[in-house]
């Protein structure tokens, strides 16, 4: 994405919207939403740490990762252009 400062700038993305993944979008505006887990049990239980990590957590996250990366910002706007009303759309950032 690059930015245009003044009355008239904003945002232009620099890909397509179909190369641009909500996955993309998310780890460019939340920064700890890919944050590993913190430990929990390490000190007192360090198999029961090893075992949600490997079995829970990181299963979690790349479930998440694919979830999010299957979508891109044009299925959100054709998505949304379904469920448009007679206004046009506007975007936040």
């Amino acid at each position: 994405m690059t930015s245009v400062k003044g009355a008239w700038g904003g945002y232009l993305l620099a890909r397509m919207p179909r190369q641009i993944s909500v996955c993309d979008i998310l780890s460019a505006v939340e920064l700890s939403l890919f944050d590993p887990a913190e430990e929990s049990v390490a000190e007192k239980a360090p198999e029961v740490e090893t075992a949600m990590r490997l079995s829970a957590f990181n299963v979690l996250d790349e479930a998440v990762r694919t979830a999010l990366g299957a979508v891109t910002l044009y299925d959100l706007v054709s998505e949304a252009e379904k469920h448009r009303s007679s206004q046009g759309l506007m975007f936040y950032i």
